[in-house]
């Protein structure tokens, strides 16, 4: 009992606690094997098991500004990589930031199933709205009734025209 109790103070009093934290370092951490994790089931799940994605948990200047995540493919090969934003440049709840990133990897890997549609650059919008109901539907699937959706922060990918690159936005086009 006495040893349990140490434990738990000694947790509260490790090196760098302290109650005026402030709330960017006590961000949940999404660790790289989380992340993998993630693009492994939804890769199966959305049948991309020919495609070699990897996934990367980027600073905020590593991506387009006002995105949450990237995605840059190349059909010849069937190889894929997917950025996502570091938990430490979120303006979300911590609470809310390890879900959110699922998404983005979710909204990357249909948009990397619509890879093989033609894209004229006058379909971008609607590819972004079709990506993001479906991305709402699965989770809703996934997370059940108490999930509230997250469209609001994605209405809009940047996409040049023939390009093979997607991009999560957090603004409204």
């Amino acid at each position: 009992m006495k040893l349990a109790v140490l434990l738990i103070l000694g947790i509260g009093v490790s090196p760098g606690f302290s109650a005026s934290t402030p709330d960017k370092t006590n961000t949940p951490a999404v660790s790289q094997a989380q992340v993998d994790d993630w693009t492994k089931l939804w890769q199966k799940r959305l049948d991309l098991g020919e495609w070699n994605v990897t996934t990367l948990i980027v600073r905020i200047s590593d991506l387009k500004p006002d995105t949450l995540g990237n995605l840059k493919w190349n059909s010849s090969n069937k190889s894929a990589v997917i950025k996502v934003l570091n938990p430490l440049d979120y303006d979300l709840p911590p609470a809310e930031i390890p879900t959110d990133i699922e998404y983005t990897i979710v909204h990357e890997l249909i948009h990397l199933q619509l890879s093989v549609l033609p894209h004229d650059g006058t379909t971008k919008i609607v590819e972004e709205k079709v990506v993001n109901r479906i991305s709402e539907a699965l989770f809703q699937l996934e997370k059940g009734p108490s999930y509230h959706a997250r469209a609001t922060l994605a209405n809009h990918y940047v996409k040049t025209q023939g390009a093979a690159e997607a991009s999560r936005s957090k603004s409204n086009p």
